[in-house]
């Protein structure tokens, strides 16, 4: 039977914060916190040693001017395990440890993280000798500031955590220029489709939305064209059959970056797949076919 994810239990964990109880995001204790190098000795033996990832022991030591020339004698630092609990989500650890999540994917290569599964170990590219009990995540917040429920994306953040977020999603979201379209597709091996692209973007901050375009632009908080902020997202309809299916004829989203563009995923632009497209609401089609906007950060 398969291990459960840890966002199958972010339910359960705002729950017990509702009733004034905190999910506590701790490093696993008494662990190694530096290595005395001997001779002969290299980054790759030593993380190799130790069952470590090679990323997360030189991203632990940013202090080394060369890290393919170590001294006999010299400290390094090793990484902080991190074992992952009920709600964890790769966004929320990182803010408790003062990374950034893209600090932690490139030190733990291979990870799914939108399938976290409780008890899996993480390495924190930060030394084990500078790290104490982190501070726990505090604040529920949902999207368009309303509580959990099914079919609705949460996460929780801080209020300055909620500052930045947008800007982070937007980070990587453009991580994916290029990603080639695929209807139906959800991931970077796979290819996006227009709301496969969303849903994996903000899924990898704790945003869990509905998979399907129609349907997220039925969550979070209507946001009026001129009130938009970066991280909005916008929705477009049609009127072929396809888009008849649903109510409100969504077919296709974006993610609004500020300044009048957006990024998404579609299988025009010559089929580049995650593009970001200028002058949105200058473009006749995209005008004529504009549904409405949402703010699922909460921000």
């Amino acid at each position: 039977m398969r291990r459960p994810s840890a966002w199958m239990f972010t339910t359960l964990t705002l729950s017990f914060a509702a009733l004034g109880y905190t999910t506590v995001f701790a490093a696993t204790e008494n662990q190694p916190a530096t290595y005395t190098v001997r001779q002969g000795d290299t980054l790759y033996r030593i993380a190799e040693a130790h069952h470590l990832p090679l990323t997360a022991l030189e991203l632990a030591n940013p202090q080394l001017p060369n890290p393919n020339e170590i001294a006999a004698g010299q400290k390094v630092a090793l990484p902080t395990t991190y074992t992952v609990q009920p709600g964890d989500t790769v966004y929320l650890i990182a803010k408790a440890h003062h990374l950034t999540p893209s600090a932690i994917l490139k030190a733990n290569p291979g990870i799914q993280p939108l399938d976290l599964l409780v008890g899996q170990t993480l390495y924190l590219p930060i030394s084990a000798a500078s790290t104490t009990a982190p501070p726990p995540a505090s604040g529920t917040v949902t999207a368009g500031g309303t509580s959990a429920s099914a079919g609705q994306p949460a996460s929780t953040q801080t209020q300055g955590n909620r500052a930045q977020l947008p800007q982070e999603i937007l980070t990587y979201a453009k991580s994916f220029l290029g990603t080639p379209y695929c209807w139906g597709g959800d991931s970077p091996k796979t290819g996006f489709d227009c709301s496969g692209f969303v849903e994996y973007v903000f899924g990898h901050f704790g945003i869990q939305l509905p998979r399907e375009s129609h349907d997220q632009a039925t969550v979070g908080t209507p946001v009026s064209p001129s009130n938009l902020q970066p991280g909005d997202l916008l929705f477009f309809t049609d009127t072929d059959s396809y888009a008849s299916l649903y109510p409100n004829h969504v077919t296709h989203v974006g993610i609004y970056t500020g300044n009048g563009a957006m990024i998404e995923s579609s299988s025009a632009h010559n089929g580049e797949g995650v593009v970001i497209v200028q002058n949105v609401f200058q473009n006749p089609y995209y005008v004529s076919h504009f549904y409405g906007a949402r703010d699922v950060i909460g921000s």
